[in-house]
């Protein structure tokens, strides 16, 4: 056996180690997330509750009308940090009743790429956010439906989420709605 193998394999655990630390642990990061096949439309609502508070009857909350929690637009970045699509509301739209939904295509209505992505939601209690991964079904080797793999970026190894805000006595919380599944018999479900 050659003497050089277990150095050449510490020398890979060590790579390895220290490829982990400076990502930040990529699997648990995106372990939890949502994730949607490629051309899936991605639905979102933001849940409002109601906290309890003793400041809610002396603070800025004692209006005659209830301070409620305002959907002002929303947006879409990439693992590289930038911004792909976004809404902007003409009116705030109470959190309550808004829900979003976005059809996986950039600003030019272009597909995008299967990978990572964050979703943020700017609220009158201030922006929140959850990560997801959209992944193309389809292995290559199985049918012609690829799409080209986006550029390399290190920032989605730490993608911070901000899942909710407080306003008042009241929290917004942003979820991803389940969508329906139906019946596939395809190898290359769409």
């Amino acid at each position: 056996m050659d003497k050089r193998f277990p150095m050449v394999s510490c020398l890979g655990v060590l790579v390895l180690l220290v490829a982990g630390l400076a990502c930040g642990s990529v699997a648990s990061t995106y372990s939890s997330t949502a994730r949607y096949s490629l051309g899936k439309t991605v639905l979102f609502a933001v849940e409002e509750e109601k906290l309890f508070c003793l400041s809610c009857c002396w603070g800025s909350c004692c209006q005659p009308t209830p301070c409620e929690i305002e959907v002002l637009g929303w947006h879409i970045m990439n693992a590289c940090g930038e911004s792909v699509y976004s809404v902007v509301h003409d009116v705030a739209v109470p959190a309550s009743t808004w829900e979003g939904s976005w059809v996986q295509v950039d600003a030019f209505g272009t597909q995008v790429a299967a990978g990572y992505y964050k979703l943020c939601v700017d609220t009158s209690a201030g922006t929140i956010s959850r990560c997801f991964e959209i992944y193309d079904p389809c292995p290559c080797w199985l049918c012609s439906c690829c799409e080209p793999k986006p550029r390399f970026c290190w920032s989605f190894c730490s993608c911070r989420e901000t899942p909710s805000a407080k306003l008042c006595c009241r929290r917004a919380t942003l979820e991803f709605v389940e969508e329906k599944r139906s019946s596939c018999f395809s190898l290359c479900c769409p």
